[in-house]
């Protein structure tokens, strides 16, 4: 039914388009004079009678090399096309605009941003399709920015913007583009998500950017616009997209410069206190840089993560240092996976069968005091439950059998 509703919706609002088309100065083929400019594109270029573009520069510092590795796809780091270090100018930010959130072979991309680091500014170039005629000039005005040597960095854009800009190629019978890919919203999650309470552009760009915008449209508005411009030939909102979307790159190649600048130097980072430390962590443990990695772990641990501190016990415990894990021991708080860390190390490190017991007990009062609403490794009360009765059960026999 839903697949129904959407192809009697589109069909009803191509009837509305044709019934307008006399009005629209986009509708029909233009005279000799060319379509009327509508205000927000005064200062565009006109490539064709669809396609405009624009050029804007943002400040914009940057690392003058760029390690890759993490922000590359999981699994990938050690790629070769993403082996690194890269140089600022080889990277490609990219943002499109479209006619629907979800995807699909009827979703279209209008509007377009590319942008190039070039010294200490941003170069952008926009793309902006203005009527459904000039999909063709405005995919090949946009594909030719897609050089070879270019690494393409994105925010959410290896999900959505180009896999639709893979379907709108093949529609058009034109080669995708095949470059390599850096999307930042996977490192970004990591680095920020816990503290921010979400990882939305938009969000990180105020809480950890501080950048303020201003008058601005949201983007689930943003399809709407456009087919209201296509409709009517209003620009009422249209202005707003435009600059939307060019804030967007300035912000994705803003937030990846802090990014990368964490990554370099991440027991002098910057970015304030917002870091989610836990992650950064274990983040350098898996790329190889584990003095780092512990460093900040041990950072997380003493400021009360206990989530750092618990990882830093196994960690130290699989490696026989155990005066570290002690160590970790006297930070830890109260929390349930807490207790039950602490009861590990009493009954297999310092067997202390009764010391271990109580920490087993006073998980058992965590959880239950927070019952059903506990998420700790999202798994069931009930089964944390039986695994601490089944732990406590252990535990008294080995007391009573004395070994």
């Amino acid at each position: 039914m839903r697949v129904a509703s959407n192809l009697k919706s589109r069909l009803s609002r191509l009837r509305e388009m044709k019934a307008g088309a006399e009005d629209h100065p986009f509708k029909t083929r233009p005279s000799a004079g060319g379509p009327r400019l509508p205000t927000c594109l005064a200062s565009w270029e006109r490539l064709d009678d669809f396609v405009y573009t624009r050029r804007l520069v943002f400040p914009c510092a940057f690392p003058a090399l760029v390690d890759p590795r993490p922000f590359a796809p999981r699994g990938m780091e050690d790629h070769e096309a993403y082996a690194g270090p890269l140089e600022k100018g080889k990277l490609l930010f990219f943002d499109l605009e479209t006619t629907g959130l979800s995807g699909g072979s009827g979703t279209v991309a209008f509007l377009a941003a590319l942008g190039r680091i070039e010294g200490e500014i941003l170069a952008l170039e926009q793309v902006f399709l203005s009527d459904y005629p000039g999909e063709g000039m405005f995919l090949e005005t946009v594909l030719r920015r897609f050089l070879p040597g270019l690494v393409l960095v994105s925010y959410n854009g290896r999900a959505f913007d180009m896999p639709l800009l893979r379907t709108r190629c093949v529609m058009n019978r034109m080669a995708s583009p095949a470059l390599p890919h850096l999307d930042l919203l996977h490192c970004a999650r990591r680095l920020w998500r816990r503290n921010s309470g979400g990882a939305s552009l938009g969000l990180l760009e105020a809480t950890v950017l501080g950048k303020e915008r201003g008058e601005d449209v949201p983007g689930a508005r943003i399809p709407a616009i456009w087919f209201d411009f296509l409709r009517t030939g209003g620009t009422g909102e249209l202005g707003a997209v435009l600059s939307h979307n060019a804030e967007d790159v300035a912000s994705l190649a803003a937030l990846f410069a802090l990014a990368q600048r964490i990554f370099d130097q991440p027991l002098h980072r910057p970015g304030g206190s917002g870091i989610d430390l836990l992650s950064l962590g274990r983040s350098l443990i898996a790329a190889g840089r584990a003095g780092e990695g512990e460093a900040v772990l041990e950072e997380a641990a003493l400021g009360g993560d206990d989530g750092a501190a618990i990882r830093l016990s196994r960690r130290y415990a699989k490696a026989g240092r155990l005066a570290d894990r002690k160590r970790m021991m006297g930070i830890l708080g109260d929390g349930l996976a807490s207790e039950i860390e602490k009861a590990k190390y009493c009954e297999h490190q310092l067997r202390d069968y009764a010391q271990a017991l109580l920490c087993v007990e006073r998980a058992m009062v965590v959880l239950g005091r927070e019952g059903p609403l506990h998420l700790w490794r999202k798994r069931k009360p009930s089964d944390i439950a039986a695994e601490l009765e089944h732990r406590a059960l252990r535990l008294r026999r080995k007391m009573a059998s004395g070994t």
